[in-house]
């Protein structure tokens, strides 16, 4: 995919007259997954900052967030130009005339991630403008209002459950969008509406492609060697020869050269003491995501490192890394299934039970049973953050579950972060832009948030 020519480079009236040129108009939009505000860096860091599983006091933790700030109409700026050629290739290929096969494939593509970029646009702000149709003049969306979040919600259900119909189970390309990838966004948004019994049905229904599997070493998800493969649902790929493509995994995380003299990553970046406690100690998974010592020597200010991503080999460039990022693995569907059992039927179920302790026996630690509906719910909490972190789930799970706030409350004591004096129910959303609320006088900021000339 990363040695597609950009659509840039070639005539989009005439893009669409062939196979090849309508398939790099799709491959075009995935591009937007490298962008800002996805999984170069930002993303997934603001996923995990200033929640219970970040040890840093800085950045997003100190939710002393305005809508003036550049990150939110880089993001918002990135979000809607993904949308926009998803639009485009998604018009321009319904007026095409080549094969019907290959063509309704290629449109399910691009309804499948356009309805992803909704999705993100979904967790960070709730509703926004729901644009469907391919826009010539600016004058179209000038004066555009937000859809609520509800409207959003369906749509993005829909769009993903008709790409699901088309998808293939194995695509010729595994980096390219599948049948469980479609369903397991489906999913997840039927978490964030509480449609339980229909949230539990659709991981059944990717359980039931009898594709995916557990890895049978937790590390083994994460290593170069075994990417696409069967754990795998939908990742960004990522390659170590292309700088421009690298989720920075490595150089964020990783150790300073005062750590260790084969590195140059930023340093610092830590895990609190109360995460770290939530692991028993012969988990596996916590030796390979945090770490108190290396070498036999503690980390620099006695910080609990977040190792997740390290290559132990020493080998890489921490700028430029090849490791792809994964966004959904097979490990998340069977929590999100316990997770939605346990809410569905109001108590947790053989079938929940299953669910869940298959991946804690892979982590090797203890099974659970008999549990009442209260504290299977507090357990898939934990159990989430133990198995997922790092992921860029973390901050939306703590949002879907209405605890952002008293979590952040509780942690940023322990981290020394400004977060327990500023954090309110205001940041379960972000700030829409200022500058585009500027722009469109009917764009309607989120609660909470002040902006300057409207």
């Amino acid at each position: 995919m990363l040695d597609k020519e950009p659509i840039s480079q070639l005539s989009v009236d005439n893009l669409f007259n062939t196979e090849e040129g309508a398939d790099a108009a799709v491959v075009g939009c995935y591009s937007f997954l490298y962008g800002t505000g996805y999984y170069w860096q930002e993303r997934w860091v603001f996923a995990f900052e200033g929640t219970d599983i970040s040890g840093s006091g800085g950045g997003s933790a100190d939710y002393q967030w305005t809508a003036g700030e550049n990150r939110w109409s880089d993001w918002w700026l990135t979000t809607y130009q993904a949308i926009c050629a998803c639009n485009v290739t998604i018009s321009r290929l319904n007026k095409s005339s080549f094969d019907e096969s290959v063509k309704d494939k290629l449109l399910a593509e691009a309804r499948f991630l356009r309805a992803f970029y909704y999705y993100h646009a979904l967790t960070y702000w709730g509703g926004v403008p729901l644009l469907k149709d391919e826009i010539s003049s600016l004058d179209q969306v000038s004066n555009v209002k937000r859809c609520t979040r509800e409207e959003l919600a369906e749509f993005i259900i829909t769009e993903a459950g008709e790409a699901a119909k088309v998808l293939d189970k194995d695509p010729d390309v595994p980096a390219r969008v599948s049948k469980g990838a479609a369903l397991m966004l489906q999913a997840k948004v039927y978490m964030w509406q509480e449609q339980w019994e229909d949230a539990a049905k659709t991981c059944e229904a990717i359980m039931a492609l009898n594709k995916y599997d557990l890895f049978d070493q937790y590390s083994d998800v994460f290593s170069v060697q075994y990417e696409n493969q069967k754990e795998h649902i939908f990742s960004v790929q990522f390659n170590a020869d292309y700088t421009e493509f690298s989720a920075r995994m490595l150089w964020y995380l990783g150790p300073s050269k005062d750590e260790w003299d084969k590195f140059n990553g930023l340093g610092g970046c830590s895990a609190p003491a109360s995460f770290y406690d939530k692991y028993d100690e012969w988990d596996y998974r916590l030796e390979h995501n945090l770490a108190k010592t290396w070498r036999n020597q503690p980390f620099k200010d006695s910080r609990i490192a977040i190792i997740k991503y390290w290559d132990r080999t020493g080998n890489q460039m921490l700028d430029h890394d090849g490791l792809n990022f994964p966004v959904f693995r097979f490990a998340d569907v069977l929590l999100m299934y316990a997770e939605s059992l346990n809410e569905w039927k109001l108590g947790p179920t053989q079938e929940a039970y299953d669910a869940v302790n298959r991946v804690r026996v892979r982590a090797g630690v203890d099974e659970i049973e008999n549990y009442d509906y209260d504290k299977f719910k507090s357990f898939i909490q934990d159990e989430r953050a133990r198995e997922l972190c790092y992921e860029g789930h973390r901050r939306f799970d703590l949002v879907r579950w209405g605890i952002l706030v008293e979590t952040v409350k509780r942690v940023s004591q322990e981290i020394n972060s400004k977060g327990y004096e500023y954090v309110d129910e205001r940041h379960n959303l972000c700030p829409i832009p200022e500058t585009e609320i500027i722009k469109n006088g009917n764009l309607e900021q989120n609660p909470g948030y002040a902006t300057s000339n409207k």
